[in-house]
């Protein structure tokens, strides 16, 4: 097994949090992402196809209010006898077809857009849920592993200290120790012989 050079265990336990800090804000985002993303649709689906189509509605009955304008212009005489201009009541209507034509792009782009909208959704949902799959699972299971990094690590720091405190250096006596503490020793007798 390969040696690991450890500096800080504080550095791993603030990785930890931070890694966990992390997966907070994805998942987050994430949720975030897909609720505006489905909102938008909605509105799309419900709000502008519905304010569109009334738009339509609208600008269809201005365009046939204006074209019976231009009508009676041409049709009715005026006390004089002569036919009124109908230049104000034709640039009503000119305008009211352009108005005609933007609500009717306008409600064709709905139309052709909101399916394509929620396609592009699925596709994201899709590619999102392996980010989504790692913040949930992958990342608090590392975070699992590196606290039992952190437990072994403290109980290597813990053992080598307790190792440390009991283990007492040796010294070596000194002469000046020696002297004091050793007792004169007599130098055993010889027994002569001929006693």
């Amino acid at each position: 097994m390969a040696e690991a050079r450890v500096e800080s265990v504080d550095a791993i336990k603030n990785f930890r949090r931070a890694w966990l800090k992390f997966a907070e804000a994805a998942s987050v985002a994430l949720t975030e992402a897909e609720s505006d993303a489905v909102s938008t649709l909605r509105w799309l689906e419900s709000e502008q196809k519905t304010y569109w189509q009334n738009q339509v509605r609208k600008m269809t009955e201005l365009v046939s209010r204006c074209e019976e304008a231009v009508r009676h212009k041409r049709i009715f005489k005026d006390a004089s006898g002569r036919t009124s201009s109908a230049v104000d009541e034709q640039k009503a209507l000119a305008k009211a077809k352009r108005l005609k034509e933007l609500a009717e792009e306008k409600l064709e782009n709905v139309r052709k857009y909101t399916p394509r909208l929620n396609r592009d959704i699925q596709l994201y949902k899709g590619q999102a849920q392996r980010l989504g799959t790692f913040v949930a699972s992958d990342i608090p299971t590392a975070a699992a592993k590196l606290d039992k990094i952190v437990a072994t690590l403290e109980q290597y720091v813990a053992l080598q200290m307790q190792d440390a405190s009991t283990q007492q250096p040796v010294s070596q006596p000194t002469d000046e120790v020696v002297s004091e503490s050793a007792e004169p020793v007599e130098e055993p007798r010889k027994e002569s012989k001929e006693s």
